[in-house]
């Protein structure tokens, strides 16, 4: 009984507390991480008592050194496909903001947590040439655009159309 006693005054004890902080600490982002770790401490202090209680040999490190772990490769494949296309679709903005028409595709290979890329293609084949600017190299240009945006060697970035 004592025990239960040591438990909910303790729970009590830090509510009190999580209270009186919050009305001394003004409105702030601050104020609502602070909340957000006392909250997090809260339910700390609520489930450490009750697993003792419910098994006196209770000890964190069983909980995940019994858990198996299982890498879903479909799901991590899918998620970086998508990360490619939205890549993809950034860089063609960017290169389509100074020459509109421009189509990119890129070739990489998923090593790891990292995408390392290939080759960048650029399909100019439906570039909009705009009457003041008739006679500018657009190929060399938008190798260009393509290396400032992406740290990438000149020779991996092909350009046609």
């Amino acid at each position: 009984m004592n025990e239960i006693s040591a438990y909910l005054l303790t729970i009590v004890g830090v509510v009190f507390l999580l209270v009186v902080i919050e009305l001394i600490l003004p409105d702030s982002k601050v104020s609502k991480y602070i909340k957000s770790i006392f909250a997090i401490f809260i339910v700390v202090v609520i489930i450490t008592p009750l697993a003792k209680i419910i098994n006196s040999n209770f000890d964190w490190n069983n909980i995940f050194d019994s858990m198996q772990y299982e890498v879903d490769e479909t799901f991590i494949e899918n998620i970086s496909q998508d990360n490619l296309k939205l890549f993809e679709q950034n860089l063609e903005d960017y290169i389509n903001q100074t020459y509109e028409g421009a189509r990119v595709s890129i070739s990489a290979n998923f090593e790891g947590e990292g995408m390392k890329i290939n080759y960048i293609y650029v399909d100019l084949s439906n570039l909009v040439i705009i009457e003041n600017s008739q006679h500018i190299n657009y190929y060399t240009a938008v190798k260009e655009l393509v290396k400032k945006q992406v740290d990438i060697d000149e020779e991996r970035v092909i350009v046609y159309g």
